[in-house]
Parts: structure tokens; sequence; C-alpha cells
């Protein structure tokens, strides 16, 4: 009987799906970064969705952790620019999650 297939070499052996993978880790650091410069309580409500040129783009899943969030942009941008992956932040964009998708 053959054995099955360990995904982790299929994913090495495929560049594209590798490159996905890779992009989904940096994410996810990102995002716990992110999260560390928030308070406690907002943190938790808030996922990165993208960090393209100079633009840091946040979600939440409701308009009340948009607002809040949107009182911390002083503090994440500070923040940003004190650290080596996100130095060249100079925006931050809040979109709010309806359905999974951001609007």
């Amino acid at each position: 009987m053959k054995r099955p297939t360990r995904i982790g070499s299929i994913v090495a052996g495929d560049p594209t799906l590798s490159a996905i993978i890779r992009r989904a880790r940096e994410f996810q650091a990102l995002e716990e970064l992110v999260r560390s410069w928030l308070p406690p309580a907002l943190a938790p409500h808030v996922g990165v969705a993208n960090l393209r040129d100079d633009t840091l783009v946040l979600t939440v899943k409701s308009a009340v952790w948009a607002t809040r969030l949107r009182y911390e942009c002083p503090a994440i941008l500070d923040a940003a620019r004190r650290c080596e992956a996100t130095r060249s932040v100079k925006d931050v964009k809040i979109r709010m999650l309806v359905d999974g998708n951001a609007v």
C-alpha cells in the first residue's frame, strides 16, 4: 500500500506554493508585531490585510473596533517607524470585514 505524501514535500516541490506559505508566515509575524503595539483589549480584534508601499492596511470586524483603532493610528505610526520591518510605513488604512471580506 502506498503511503500518503506529506504536505511539506508537496509544498517544498512547488515554488508557487512555497512563496504563498512564506508570504503567509510574513503576514502572521507582521500581525503579531502590530498587535503588540495595541492595547490588550483591542489587539485580538485587529488583523493585517496588507503592507504595500508605505501603507499598512488593517482589518476589524465591526465599526466599534474601527473607531477604537483610529484613535491608535498615531501610536501605530510611531511604533512602525521604530521597527526595521515597517520603517517605511507612512499611512494606516482601516478596513472593516463584512462576511470575511474587507470593505
